[in-house]
């Protein structure tokens, strides 16, 4: 059986204050506040102002620790560079997503790239590690969670339950957001799991969910059947938008990212699972809905579970993604990279073929079949990068997962808690790092099930 705990934040702070201590959660039910001092083989050990001495509990009495919320600090930067990471044995046999790590490029060479992070400072990472880089030219979400239950509204409330940074739908009812700002383009990714056929509702741009009379856009996904509604309080373009699109590639699935692109200026709008585009609409009656509030929910009767979870709203820069399932890999539009080479996608759809020599001062220095050229590092989208073959990162006891608040996690030995407060691990993937703990949800332990168990 797996069990969870959660880090905190520094001791002296937990201690001080009482509605920001951590809690730890007993398998039996039991709870306990306060803070994690450290872990030792198969032992954490837990302080609370509930206890007089320092307390040591088997680990496998803890299904988890749970942890305040901290707000991330905002940062100036011009890109955001998300990197993955090959998949280990288990995530590959377990089809399990990788490891991902974010931050601003620095670097990359023959042997390494280098990234900056808010969180651990800078890291050398091992490039021969690395599946793919994709670079965002927006620097911060304009929000990312859910980090904590009341992120959105639930209603009913016992519609929908708050567990690990995910919603989960118990009966009929919604989640509901009203944002104070919303660009005018702008994307929001989810991602959604689901048992036997997916059905879901998609509402935004729309008026507060309070309102009486509420307009906005919905999506419609029914048993692989897809297809826009608009409401208009003044019933002007209301109705269908496009015709009705049957998408039956999730009918394998149980598990997607979605993507939903909105331009209110024009009228643009595109839904996304995956890589792979389920339908594009254009609102050709004005005026184009701009609604601040975004709800999900499932068709009133709907019993088939539902679980959202890693919700992101961002601006866009209006240019839509390329599709996966779209390109065309042969030998005169797009020839396999050679030796050395990568192959870069730019934001803008294009694609080269060069060797990434440096970066430095923003830009990245790359020698094509061509030429020699410079780019600044927010035209580009993602690097395919060499070599084809990659190093697997081994499974070693004593290995955490620590979950970031957007849903990605990265894996690692966790050889410290340091007086501070701060983790320090080790990983094959950046060598030895010190994290600051308001960079995760929760550490994941007992990550690789003992033999016989799952």
């Amino acid at each position: 059986m797996k069990f969870f705990f959660l880090f905190t934040m520094a001791l002296s702070t937990l201690l001080s204050k009482a509605q920001e201590t951590a809690m730890l959660n007993f398998t039996n039910g039991d709870r306990l506040n306060g803070s994690l001092v450290k872990m030792s083989g198969d032992d954490i050990f837990w302080k609370s102002a509930l206890l007089q001495n320092e307390a040591k509990f088997f680990l496998q009495q803890v299904q988890d620790i749970t942890l305040p919320f901290f707000d991330t600090p905002q940062q100036n930067v011009d890109h955001v560079a998300h990197i993955r990471f090959n998949p280990d044995l288990r995530q590959q046999n377990e089809n399990l997503p990788s490891d991902i790590i974010r931050g601003q490029l620095v670097a990359v060479n023959a042997d390494n790239i280098i990234l900056n992070t808010w969180f651990a400072g800078q890291l050398t990472i091992n490039r021969n590690m690395v599946k793919d880089l994709e670079i965002f030219d927006i620097a911060t979400p304009i929000y990312s969670g859910p980090s904590k239950q009341d992120d959105w509204k639930i209603l009913p409330e016992s519609s929908w339950e708050w567990e690990l940074n995910r919603y989960i739908r118990r009966s009929e009812g919604m989640i509901s957001k009203t944002f104070a700002t919303i660009p005018e383009r702008y994307c929001l990714s989810f991602v959604g799991e689901w048992k036997n056929d997916l059905n879901i509702k998609l509402q935004f741009a729309a008026s507060d969910v309070e309102e009486e009379t509420q307009n906005g856009y919905t999506i419609n996904f029914n048993s692989g059947t897809t297809y826009l509604q608009k409401r208009s309080r003044d019933q002007q373009g209301s109705g269908l938008i496009g015709d009705y699109t049957r998408y039956p590639a999730l009918r394998s699935k149980e598990k997607s990212v979605f993507r939903l692109f909105v331009d209110t200026s024009t009228g643009l709008i595109a839904f996304f699972s995956d890589a792979d585009l389920v339908q594009q609409w254009n609102d050709t009656n004005k005026p184009y809905l701009s609604g601040k509030s975004i709800q999900i929910s499932q068709p009133n009767g709907n019993t088939t579970p539902l679980t959202i979870s890693r919700i992101v709203l961002s601006e866009w820069d209006g240019i839509l993604p390329e599709q996966e399932n779209g390109l065309h890999l042969n030998s005169i539009n797009n020839p396999d990279p050679e030796k050395d080479e990568q192959r870069i996608h730019l934001r803008n759809g294009d694609i080269l073929l060069g060797k990434v020599h440096k970066i430095e001062n923003s830009e990245i220095n790359l020698t094509t079949r061509f030429n020699e050229i410079k780019l600044p590092v927010s035209r580009i989208k993602k690097l395919a990068l060499a070599p084809n073959e990659y190093d697997e990162r081994l499974l070693q006891n004593g290995d955490i997962r620590a979950w970031f608040h957007d849903g990605d996690y990265v894996t690692f030995r966790l050889e410290e808690i340091t007086a501070d407060g701060k983790i320090k691990g080790y990983s094959q993937h950046f060598g030895t790092a010190t994290f600051d703990p308001h960079a995760f949800s929760r550490l994941e332990c007992n990550i690789y099930p003992l033999p016989g168990k799952k």
